[in-house]
């Protein structure tokens, strides 16, 4: 079996589409945010599920942050880590700790748009297609190695919104796929 933690600043529909996905090799056990009032603790209590927050701003630092996290990480027997949208960087600490177990939903077909703004820096961009990329995280911006990639196109009647509603999807499509494909 395997234990699994998710990571969300914010977004709920993409927690909310991983603790929908069934898999009976892994037991999604946290969730865990950075911000006490976001709203994927309400995800998390409608699913039954623990979660914690580690507010950054209550840190001197992010290695001190990142410790205490690591510390609950470990009490809780957690595998794997999924980053959906948490949106920190973090440290080599937390990386070594949990090398290749830290998996990241990315909101572009990388290596194009590394960041924060992968959504839009696409749409400003004008390509044809983006999409979305599910991958390891490694000390770097966006440059672990990828599980895999889902395509969106753009329409020509595509305003931003809709544009990243469709990639959004994907990204749900995507790590949903990823957890129904793990073995323990």
């Amino acid at each position: 079996m395997c234990n699994l933690a998710i990571f969300s600043t914010y977004d709920a529909k993409l927690v909310k589409s991983i603790l929908s996905c069934k898999n009976n090799k892994v037991k999604i056990k946290l969730v865990i945010t950075n911000k006490p009032d976001s709203s994927v603790i309400e995800i998390a209590k409608k699913y039954g599920i623990k979660y914690k927050y580690f507010d950054h701003t209550e840190y001197k630092n992010r290695v001190s942050h990142e410790k205490d996290i690591v510390r609950f990480l470990k009490k809780e027997k957690i595998d794997l880590v999924i980053f959906a949208h948490y949106m920190r960087l973090i440290t080599k600490y937390f990386v070594d700790r949990f090398k290749n177990k830290i998996i990241n939903v990315h909101p572009s077909l990388l290596p194009n748009f590394k960041g924060a703004d992968g959504y839009k820096a696409a749409y400003d961009s004008g390509v044809e297609k983006s999409g979305c990329t599910i991958h390891y995280i490694d000390e770097g911006l966006d440059t672990g190695e990828i599980i895999l990639q889902k395509e969106v196109h753009r329409f020509q009647s595509d305003d931003f919104y809709t544009f990243k509603d469709r990639i959004h999807d994907a990204e749900c499509s995507a790590i949903q796929e990823f957890i129904r494909s793990m073995a323990a």
